[in-house]
This record gives structure tokens, sequence and C-alpha cells, in this order.
């Protein structure tokens, strides 16, 4: 499809466009003025254009790392219990030799894929699960991804691969760019969490979107047994890069429920490490909610409850471990 606006409607558009995994073509007369920012758009389109060559000079630059010559090798391990991978194709396209290894686990895992191998293992936690796939890595480098994460431009992988070693960093993340319909909410916590540049710079800790370790720091330094937020307890003390240059698509609804086990379950992990409990108290909830629930002054009825989850997931982790 070709994107010339970035109206919700031609946003919608674009987004059925990539679930369906059809190219979308961007040609833009001028800068637009309304809309998300053009540096979370032109990494998901396959063109670019512009009869202003300045504007389509500068759109250039913005778009995802093209193909070139590379002889990284690279299996990336992406656990799953519900389907093949959505980044499997682009993974396999990428410049350098990307072996994919999906780690199936559950009655509903995939049992084949074409072009992957596929790794039937029980579930045991985050942490666990992937370690005990990186015993059937053989390359020098391993990507640790999900299976909702869409690798964008064919130098994605090497583009990791670069980082990682001109900073010598222990592991490096990329950069998470939302689905054009994403709600706000994720839009500015994703932006504010993996935002635009063009440099690698030092980080928190990684993140299992979409991290590339050496295989034999895995090995060294072995994912903790925890049944999640296996990715923060591994960066404690060591030295973490973000790859803004390097995206992957990816992002998720906010539903109540969800918000709340994840909230409760990190929580409870980041508690453990001895970081300050966020909701230590029901005082301290209870004085959090007038503020949690402000959206519903804008009419935003569900963004509360999203928040009100959070807080509530917050709150129960504190409960669990102090």
């Amino acid at each position: 499809m070709e994107l010339t606006r970035l109206s919700p409607r031609a946003l919608r558009a674009a987004t059925e466009a990539l679930r369906a995994r059809q190219p979308v073509h961007l040609r833009l007369d001028a800068r637009p003025t309304q809309g998300p920012p053009l540096d979370e758009i032109v990494p998901l389109c396959t063109t670019v254009s512009s009869p202003d060559p300045a504007l389509a000079g500068w759109l250039r630059t913005l778009q995802a790392p093209p193909p070139s010559p590379c002889d990284a090798a690279v299996t990336a391990v992406i656990p799953t219990h519900q389907r093949v991978p959505l980044g499997l194709p682009a993974l396999l396209a990428q410049d350098a030799s990307v072996r994919v290894l999906i780690v199936s686990n559950g009655p509903g895992g995939p049992r084949e894929a074409p072009g992957a191998a596929v790794l039937r293992l029980p579930w045991r936690g985050h942490g666990l699960t992937r370690q005990a796939a990186v015993a059937h890595v053989k390359t020098p480098y391993t990507l640790l991804t999900v299976d909702d994460a869409i690798p964008l431009g064919g130098g994605f992988v090497r583009t990791m691969v670069s980082a990682l070693e001109a900073g010598r960093w222990d592991a490096v993340f990329a950069r998470q760019i939302p689905w054009p319909d994403a709600d706000p909410e994720t839009k500015r916590r994703l932006r504010q969490w993996t935002p635009p540049g063009r440099a690698v710079v030092a980080a928190p800790q990684v993140d299992h979107v979409a991290a590339l370790y050496r295989t034999e720091s895995l090995r060294r330094w072995p994912l903790p047994d925890v049944p999640i937020a296996e990715d923060a307890w591994w960066s404690r003390g060591r030295r973490i890069g973000y790859v803004p240059m390097a995206p992957v698509l990816h992002s998720h609804a906010r539903i109540p429920a969800a918000l709340y086990a994840r909230n409760r379950d990190i929580h409870t992990e980041l508690i453990k490490m001895g970081e300050p409990a966020r909701v230590p108290s029901t005082t301290s909830m209870l004085r959090s909610m007038p503020s949690t629930l402000r959206p519903l002054l804008r009419g935003e009825r569900r963004e509360a409850l999203c928040r009100a989850a959070e807080l509530l997931g917050q709150w129960q982790a504190a409960r669990r471990v102090l």
C-alpha cells in the first residue's frame, strides 16, 4: 500500500498491510504537522520518497538498516507457546547468517516452521527456558527475542553485532517501535524506554524483546532461575548498550488483567533485587489512586483501569516480598 498521510485511518490501513506482511511505501509531499513521529513510521516502510529532495534525503536517514555484506553468525532463540514467531521471515532475510531456534513449549507450541529449527522444551520460567536453549547454540552470537517482535531492515542483526563489538558491551538491545495503531500511552512509554538516536548508549538493563549476546557470555554467566525479569537480573553489574539504530516492530495492547499480572510478577523480582518498592504499603496505594485515575477526567476509562491495574500489581508485589 502507499501511505501519503499520517491520519488515523491511514495508519490503520498501514497496520493491516504490515500484519498481512505486505509492503508499505511512504510518499510525502511535505513534512506532516500531525500524527506520530516520522522516526516511528519510516522504519516500517519498504520505500520512502518525496518530491522535495531535502525531505526525501532526511526520510532515508530514518530507514531501518539496509543489507550489506556481513560474515557474522547468529542464532536467534525465540520461546513461544502459541505460534510460529512473527519475525521469522525477517530474521531469515538478514544479511548476516542467522539460524532461528524456536523454543516451543506447551500443547499449543509449533512443532515445525519453514527455515527454522524447533526445540520442544517444557516451560521452566523465562530464565531457565532460554538458558536451556543456549546449550543448543553453536554460533558465536545469540539473539534472544520474542515471538511477536519483527526485526526491521535487512541489516538489523549486523547492526546489533557491530554495536556489541564496537563498545565491548556485555550485551546490547534494540529499539522497540510500536505498531502504528498502538494506543498513545503505549507509544509514549516505548519512546521513553527506547528513544530514537544514532549512537549506542549505556543503559541500566538489557531487554529480551531483542537482545544480542556473545554466546560464551551466556555460558559463563547463565541467565538466572527466575520466573520473569531474567534480563534485569542478568544485567546487574554488567555493561549494557542500547542500539537505537536497530529497530524491531513490537508493542502490546494495554489490557488491565495482563498489566496487573505483569506488574505484580516483575516488581516482585525487582524488590528481591534490592530496588525500593514503588507501592510499599496500602496507604501509599490509596494515596496514589486519585492521580492514577486522572484519565477519567479526560473520558479515558480504559486507560484509568489500566493504570489502576498496574498500581495494584505493584502493591501486591510489595505484599509478597516485604
